[in-house]
């Protein structure tokens, strides 16, 4: 039995990649950035990827490339939903029209099941039109016949080692005889055995500022220590350490760095040493931002891995922000899976500024963070395969009754 699937606004593959490990096949992807779709491609080579705008398919073409779609999975832009985006000042975002576009492509393909990933904050989110997203989806959803489920899921009760919740929409389509995915939490109910910062990373190199390569894996070694459990999952089947090399700090920055304790902030900076104003002068403690370089404490899981991680975390021994492997760690992205694009990009407001937009796109640290973590969607994928394997099963179950 082969499930086929529409990945919309795939990013680099972090879903395709846990429905893949599942035994779902993806069939297509669409994504519109540039470097997120070189990634894609490159882990994805017999995957059908569109790097094109959503907004740009008609419905005539929707028909026409994607035949024979059992599942949509995907996750529209979550900025403008996201407690950290326009919302947490009133603004309404035109990216969050895009859920409309999603639910465009449902309408045209019309599969037996959808999967609309998105962030907690999706559910009280609302669209430029002022209505809440999430009573849209749903109504829409109902119209075009699908019964519908929210699942509010957290991240490391699947073995992610980050503090992650997300929001999953999943429409079944009435009368096509699938019940709904029962997705089974592997790491609980307790804390007890949720992976841990040190159980993710510390067998990667623990290299200094400005050190380590993004695409020499011969260059580097891993450390020589007894491995946990997941740190041989993610070395399985891999050719090396790629996308290990860490950013280059100034002296100033990485005193800075020594004075944070595991699990601090800047907030436990020395004010000599601590975050300067744009003017020169010391931030006092009242300006500084508790989320920026916080050190992570290797007895526990991350803090949330975001787009914008690569000035976040700091090291647990080094002195240093995490490199973009380290990342991809955290979010469960074995070694194998290799990163495209630039490492770092500035900001997309500076750079239309400066009169170049053409260098605008996803960094490796931007595609991680934005990535649904492979192991949430392989214990999602799992759920689905059930679902339809319950489906044949009845099938076959109902034709021996009846002959």
């Amino acid at each position: 039995m082969t499930i086929n699937c529409l990945d919309l606004f795939a990013g680099s593959g972090g879903f395709t990649l846990g429905l893949k490990e599942a035994g779902i096949k993806t069939k297509a992807a669409i994504e519109i950035d540039r470097f997120a779709v070189e990634t894609f491609r490159h882990n994805f080579p017999k995957v059908d990827m569109h790097h094109r705008d959503i907004t740009s398919f008609n419905d005539k073409e929707i028909k026409s490339n994607f035949t024979g779609v059992d599942l949509i999975v995907g996750g529209p832009p979550c900025q403008g939903f996201s407690v950290a985006g326009p919302s947490q000042y009133g603004k309404l975002d035109d990216r969050n029209n895009l859920v409309l576009e999603y639910l465009r492509f449902v309408k045209v393909i019309s599969p037996n099941m959808v999967i609309m990933e998105n962030v907690k904050n999706f559910i009280n989110g609302k669209l430029p039109s002022k209505d809440k997203v999430i009573d849209v989806v749903t109504n829409i959803l109902d119209k075009l016949g699908y019964d519908i489920k929210i699942e509010v899921l957290y991240a490391p009760k699947f073995g992610v080692p980050q503090s992650r919740t997300r929001v999953f929409v999943i429409a079944i389509k009435r009368g096509c005889g699938l019940p709904f995915p029962e997705i089974h939490e592997t790491h609980g109910p307790d804390k007890k055995n949720y992976i841990t910062v040190g159980e993710a990373i510390t067998d990667l190199p623990f290299i200094s500022s400005s050190a380590g390569y993004d695409d020499s894996p011969d260059k580097l070694t891993y450390n020589e220590i007894e491995l946990s459990t997941y740190q041989k999952m993610m070395r399985k089947d891999g050719k090396g350490i790629y996308n290990h090399i860490s950013m280059k700090h100034t002296p100033r920055l990485i005193e800075r760095f020594k004075h944070i304790p595991l699990g601090g902030s800047l907030l436990d900076v020395p004010l000599e040493h601590g975050q300067r104003a744009r003017n020169g002068t010391d931030l006092d403690t009242k300006a500084r931002f508790k989320m920026n370089n916080q050190r992570l404490d290797p007895s526990k899981i991350s803090h949330c891995v975001t787009a914008s991680f690569q000035s976040t975390f700091v090291h647990p021994v080094m002195n240093r922000n995490l490199t973009a492997r380290e990342g991809a760690r955290l979010q469960s992205f074995p070694d194998k899976f290799i990163f495209k694009g630039p490492r770092t990009l500035m900001s997309k407001s500076l750079l239309i500024r400066e009169n170049r937009e053409h260098e605008i796109g996803l960094s490796q640290y931007n595609q991680i963070g934005n990535s649904v973590p492979p192991l949430l969607a392989k214990a999602i994928g799992s759920a689905i395969v059930k679902s339809f394997k319950h489906k044949v099963n009845d099938t076959r179950r109902a034709t021996h009754e009846f002959a």
